[in-house]
Order: structure tokens, then sequence, then C-alpha cells
């Protein structure tokens, strides 16, 4: 995990994936169903019907989607490689696209860590069962605070409070499927393709705020090779990318590498303070 070029943080958007329903661009459930109230509920009269739409997700991309959110499901420990591309929103209402080196490795039930180096600067993450750590190597701080006991749990707490969670969180929950296609309106297959040389399934969803597309490898390893969002609803339409590579499921990552490393030059700072620039970058904390 070589630093790439490490310059100030820009005040952008890396449009990220976002983790079940604490998305930034989140839809409401569309499965929710009203409910009956009220006295003439209660004595059974009659009430105007009200339709509900289902979602509409083709078979095909319901089963492939499955069926790869099963695979990283049942994993043990995975570690991964993100080449990310996305649009940083000039005040002008120019879009300049920044990239990014991504490195993710994962013990479950209680083990992160996420190393991320581009155009924009970097940020290295822990999470060792019991405390989340953000350290930012371009300006030399870090802040630190408890977690919760899963990795789950501490995403949402991450999410819900701090309003952030690292990039492509949603394919390190212990679902991937419920948190990927909770907010899905529709969803159907393009068609086979190849990303770097892996025959893949090009999946396509809607939701509300996002359209969101996932190329899944047809082989041995039922793995995403490629994401790509559209933040539809935010002016210039912004798009994130990552072709990710280099998965591993056979390697157990040992638990010096979920311990920070800090240099002792290092300042602390808040939580809230240190996790505002990765907001930016990730349109406030998407994650998908």
């Amino acid at each position: 995990m070589r630093p790439r070029k490490r310059t100030p943080w820009l005040v952008g958007l890396l449009v990220l994936m976002s983790a079940g329903g604490a998305r930034s661009a989140s839809a409401a459930d569309p499965q929710a169903t009203p409910g009956r109230s009220g006295p003439a509920a209660a004595k059974g009269s009659a009430q105007t019907p009200q339709t509900v739409q289902e979602p509409a997700v083709a078979p095909e991309a319901e089963r492939f989607l499955r069926d790869a959110s099963d695979y990283l499901k049942s994993a043990q420990q995975l570690s991964f490689h993100a080449e990310i591309t996305f649009d940083d929103l000039l005040p002008t209402g120019q879009k300049i696209q920044l990239a990014a080196d991504y490195d993710v490795a994962v013990r479950r039930p209680d083990r992160v860590y996420t190393e991320y180096w581009g155009d924009a600067g970097g940020r290295r993450f822990w999470y060792d069962g019991k405390t989340v750590t953000l350290y930012d190597p371009t300006l030399a701080v870090y802040a630190s605070e408890p977690a919760e006991s899963t990795i789950d749990a501490t995403l949402e707490h991450l999410i819900t409070v701090l309003g952030f969670a690292p990039p492509l969180s949603d394919l390190i929950t212990s679902d991937p499927y419920a948190t990927l296609r909770k907010s899905v309106l529709y969803g159907f297959e393009v068609g086979a393709t190849q990303v770097d040389g892996a025959r893949c399934h090009h999946l396509a969803f809607v939701e509300r705020d996002i359209d969101w597309q996932i190329w899944i490898e047809e082989g041995t390893q039922w793995v995403p090779r490629k994401i790509v969002i559209t933040y539809k609803t935010l002016p210039g339409a912004p798009q994130f990318s990552a072709v990710l590579s280099d998965w591993d499921f056979a390697t157990r990552p040992p638990d010096a590498l979920f311990t920070p490393q800090l240099p002792p030059e290092a300042a602390r700072i808040s939580f809230l303070t240190a996790a505002a620039p990765v907001k930016k970058e990730t349109g406030g904390g998407t994650t998908k």
C-alpha cells in the first residue's frame, strides 16, 4: 500500500455507495405498507385501498446480486484493492475527475482496516473491535473513539452519529444483499461483458436519488469487479467509479494490521472534525 500524491483534501464529492437506510441519497423503503388507524378502522369500516408499488427487479439481476452477496457473506476474512475515480464539483459547476487507490482488509466479526491514497489526499482507518481510529497522514492528525462490538454495529454508529463510513462499506457488512437491495426501485441485467479480462454480469439498479451499476464476476469467485454510482439529484449528477481487484479470501489478516500505527507527532482532534473532510469527499457518508 504505497502512498500516492499527498495534497490537501479538496472540498468535493467522492460519491460512494451507501450503507442501508443511512445513505445520504437513500429512498424510503418502497415496500412499506400504510397502516390503518382511527375509529373507522377500529370498526372495520371500508377504507380506500392504497396501492404500494413493489420494486421491479428482473429475476436474473436479483439472482446474480444475491449470489455475489452470499459469496461475500460467507467469508470469515477478505481483502481487496480498488482503483477509484470520482467527480469533484467546483463552485463554477465544472466537474474535475480525481482518482485514488483504496485497500480494504476485513476479519469478521470485529476487524476492519482501510487505506486511501489519491489526488485529494489520504486516510487510514482502523477498527479493532473496541475503538475506531481515523488518521490523516497529510495533516498528521487523528481521531479515535469507542466502537461497537461488531462491524455492522460500528458502521451503523459511524453513519448515524458521525455521518460517514469507509468507502464501499456495503460490501463488508454481514449481509451485503440486504444492505444493497434495501432502497432499490428497479433493477435489470444489462448483459455479459468483461472487466480486466474477467467475464462479468453487468447489473443496473435505480433508487430514488441514485442510479448504480455493479459488475459481478462469473467464475470461481462471485465478486464485484466494478461499481458505478450516479448521484442524479445533485448538481451536475456527479459519478463515482471503482474497479475492484486482488480479492483474497484465504489469507487471514494479522492482529497488527488492525492496530493503529500513529507517528509520535500526530495530534489528536475530535472525530467529527476528522470526519468532516471525508463527508465532503464521500457525498455525506455514502459507502456503496
